[in-house]
């Protein structure tokens, strides 16, 4: 009903201000009182589900959709690609827990949106999607700018549909934001002929249906949960990004049943990592502590996780003490997740609960019974102790990746830190983040992981800024990543976003380039960059903008970009490494390469493949 109400209340709030502007804006299901063009309809929908910004590249194509953009209250940002677009959307969604919306034209208009919709689709991000297309009769005439953009969409989209009425459009429109919200989030994609947005709506729409939320759980297992986790000697929490909306609960869950926790890398900041239970990041390049103990443990209650490939190991050897303690009937492997269809698709649990998993910890907490767990608790600390993240710093003063992000994590933690929110590219970088940074607070890093998208960095920091103006908004980016959508600057220019651009430059796609050398005897091909001056680029677009490249500079440099109140990029010439902890393919989560066991300089080949 709350929904229902607020929706209410945006779709009066949005009648008003079109009656200022001389359109009428009418609820679903009745007659128009004067014409409506269907591009002004889609535009009205946008505004009564709250949207406040668009992100968007126009086309002949949306030209109807984006005339009513004239004097809007939106805010319609063009980024400089549909692909920025698309992962600006993203940022937005990620950093708020809001919809991003795009907006493109047909063709390659629409085409250019397919990465960022299944980057997305993989990490479960509301987004609605909007094309435009040919004509109705033009469809599968292969029309100028025509391309099948249902089909091309569907794989990579909770739902791809294609209006075909301007009677509909409202309908579909609120349909779209409910299934991109609701359930796993994820995107949804509309297809918006053209004919049917100048088409004109003389008498009645389609009626809007908005379905309620679903707000129980499977409560089947709750006493044989309970039971097992009140009788485990060693129990972890494996915490996922469906927990996003769950610090309170969660903290006072793992409270309350004394168990640490540790978190995949879109959950980072869920749960604290400087409480006393953190156990910070695990997985390929995760902590070694919080591997060792996800093996050891007796009990592993996964929380709105998926068992991603990055955090098992190989599967055979993945928890081999809870699968033991699953046989003895002491223990196993317990799943919360609010979608059916990810329960025992890679990992079979010993019991799960579908549903929202808030409510899943709220049901268990009165049957839970604090115990002490000593052993357990010292054994988790005696290896935060003696494996830390950790790396050998470089001769002569060059500075390193975990250098500057260290040093960046020491300047704002505290109460800056409360504000910060970090987008990232992918490579080394983006490892060497999440381990050398502490995340506090929900929402507070915005990287691309399930599809490991180059170029994601720049413009999803675009997005979250807007998402969250008040915020301090950090970009970690590697120069292989950056290079992909650098162009974007001009969006960071155009709007004055105070975006604080960290470029860790080592000339090199430096993940890959480590690959090449352990499995495949170092045969180098394609990993080399010949980089522009990103100083001088950054500046031509009026951006404030150095180098930094020693580390007597190092913290003088981190504190002037952040005293900064604009934009502002620094290269910083970073000495390549090799980012460790690592799991090698094939071997168990705890059989890892830690720091100290490879170096770059090392004449050695690993077995097996490469990671992907």
């Amino acid at each position: 009903m709350a929904t229902r109400g607020r929706i209410r209340d945006a779709m009066q709030q949005a009648a008003q201000w079109g009656r200022r502007r001389g359109f009428a804006s009418l609820p679903a299901g009745t007659p128009a009182a004067r014409p409506m063009l269907g591009g002004r309809i889609l535009h009205d929908t946008l505004v009564e589900n709250g949207v406040e910004h668009v992100f968007g590249y126009s086309g002949g194509a949306n030209l109807p959709v984006l005339d009513a953009f004239h004097k809007s209250p939106i805010t319609f940002v063009m980024n400089r690609s549909e692909q920025c677009c698309g992962h600006a959307a993203e940022g937005y969604a990620k950093a708020s827990g809001r919809p991003g919306v795009i907006l493109t034209t047909s063709g390659p208009g629409l085409t250019n949106i397919i990465t960022p919709l299944q980057d997305a689709k993989g990490d479960s991000v509301p987004m609605v999607a909007l094309s435009g297309q040919v004509p109705t009769h033009a469809v599968g005439t292969d029309a100028f700018q025509e391309c099948a953009s249902v089909d091309l969409t569907r794989p990579c989209t909770k739902w791809s549909y294609q209006v075909r009425s301007v009677e509909e459009i409202r309908s579909v429109m609120y349909e779209a934001f409910s299934v991109a919200t609701s359930g796993k989030r994820g995107p949804v994609h509309i297809d918006l002929p053209k004919d049917v947005m100048v088409s004109i709506l003389n008498g009645e729409e389609l009626p809007v249906s908005i379905p309620s939320a679903r707000r129980t759980i499977d409560s089947t297992n709750l006493a044989d949960i309970a039971r097992l986790m009140n009788g485990a000697e060693r129990p972890i929490l494996y915490v996922g990004q469906g927990a996003i909306d769950c610090t309170p609960t969660l903290r006072a869950f793992a409270e309350a049943s004394n168990i640490p926790v540790t978190t995949t890398l879109h959950a980072m900041g869920i749960f604290d990592e400087h409480h006393p239970l953190s156990l910070h990041m695990l997985g390929m390049h995760g902590a070694a502590y919080a591997n060792y103990a996800i093996q050891n443990a007796d009990l592993i209650l996964a929380v709105g996780s998926r068992f991603d490939d990055r955090t098992t190991g190989v599967l055979p050897k993945y928890a081999p003490a809870a699968k033991e303690a699953e046989r003895e009937g002491r223990g196993g492997i317990i799943h919360f997740d609010i979608e059916r269809g990810q329960i025992g698709r890679v990992v079979q649990p010993t019991y799960a609960i579908e549903g929202d998993c808030r409510l899943a910890m709220e049901a268990l907490m009165p049957l839970l019974h604090k115990k002490p767990r000593t052993p357990w608790l010292e054994q988790c600390a005696a290896w935060k102790t003696s494996h830390p993240f950790s790396y050998a710093k470089a001769a002569n003063g060059v500075i390193k990746t975990q250098q500057v992000i260290e040093a960046m994590y020491n300047f704002t933690k505290g109460p800056l830190q409360e504000k910060i929110v970090i987008s990232t590219g992918v490579g080394n970088h983006q490892m060497m983040a999440a381990q050398f940074y502490r995340w506090s607070q929900p929402r507070s890093i915005v990287t691309s992981g399930s599809l490991g998208t180059m170029g994601f960095g720049l413009p999803a920091a675009i997005g979250a800024q807007f998402s969250r103006p008040d915020s301090t908004v950090v970009l970690i980016d590697g120069d292989s990543s950056f290079n992909m959508t650098l162009n974007d600057l001009g969006t960071v220019a155009e709007h004055k976003l105070p975006i604080k651009i960290f470029i860790l430059n080592d000339a090199r796609q430096q993940m890959v380039h480590v690959w090449q050398k352990l499995f495949f005897d170092g045969r180098l091909v394609a990993t080399d960059n010949i980089n522009p001056d990103y100083a001088m680029l950054a500046k031509a677009y009026g951006i404030e903008a150095w180098a930094c490249s020693h580390e007597s500079e190092l913290e003088s440099t981190i504190e002037r970009m952040f005293r900064h109140p604009g934009p502002v990029l620094v290269d910083f010439k970073v000495q390549p490494d090799i980012c460790l902890p690592m799991v090698a393919p094939g071997k168990a989560l705890d059989d890892m390469f830690l720091p100290g066991d490879i170096k770059l300089t090392d004449d050695r080949r690993l077995e097996g493949m490469a990671p992907n």
